[in-house]
């Protein structure tokens, strides 16, 4: 998960009792990076405007700005109404970074480990290991196991990057405008606008070459 700032001036069409509009979603794609909130998968096929904490026809809960969120429908559809008490990526005292680490299995038919870093005995904190768990992993039905598969793909794309540049860092074959470039990108895939930042960002505070090598860059 990461950290987003959310706006104070609320839509307009949320006086209307309208949420799902494209005055919404103008406002809201940005502040998520055009990311999922759960998962950090980018440029969704099938977005989705997720309310935070269920609405379960509670008009107040419905049309508050404050409980929109910007997610991907296999995201939505795992957290659905059950998932309640979470850690609040819009909340600027959490750190939801620090406190959850996810780490990518070697191969993308394994689980990814979803791990609690810091406030391990919060419940919200249990809550959301527990839900982000459900929407990296969840392949009990053929659809899920479907969107699962996709989304390692799409996880695995970015990690084979990764490595490439790494191996470039370490390998003394290559240039130093290489590894410049190479540093360049890792420094990108850093950046919360990324898709999937947290994995990188963990990846490079496990690595000891990495963390060494690239220590200017851990400011986050």
């Amino acid at each position: 998960m990461f950290n987003v700032t959310r706006p104070s001036s609320v839509p307009n069409c949320l006086a209307n009792k309208k949420y799902n509009t494209q005055e919404v979603i103008d406002i809201l794609v940005p502040i998520f990076h055009s990311k999922c909130y759960l998962c950090e998968c980018d440029e969704l096929s099938d977005p989705e405007i997720e309310h935070f904490d269920p609405h379960e026809d509670n008009e107040a809960k419905k049309y508050d700005w404050d409980n929109l969120y910007y997610s991907c429908s296999r995201c939505n559809s795992i957290k659905s109404n059950t998932h309640k008490n979470l850690l609040d990526c819009c909340d600027s005292s959490i750190d939801v970074f620090r406190t959850i680490k996810c780490v990518l299995p070697s191969t993308p038919d394994e689980y990814i480990s979803v791990i609690a870093m810091q406030n391990t005995e919060n419940q919200k904190t249990k809550n959301t290991v527990f839900l982000l768990d459900r929407c990296y992993n969840e392949d009990n039905t053929g659809l899920r196991g479907i969107t699962r598969a996709v989304l390692m793909e799409n996880l695995f794309d970015h990690f084979t990057n990764f490595l490439s540049y790494r191996r470039t860092l370490r390998d003394k074959k290559f240039t130093e405008d290489e590894k410049k470039l190479a540093k360049g990108r890792i420094e990108a895939m850093l950046k919360i606008s990324f898709p999937f930042s947290v994995f990188w960002r963990w990846h490079l505070l496990s690595d000891s070459f990495l963390s060494n090598e690239l220590k200017d860059l851990i400011d986050f």
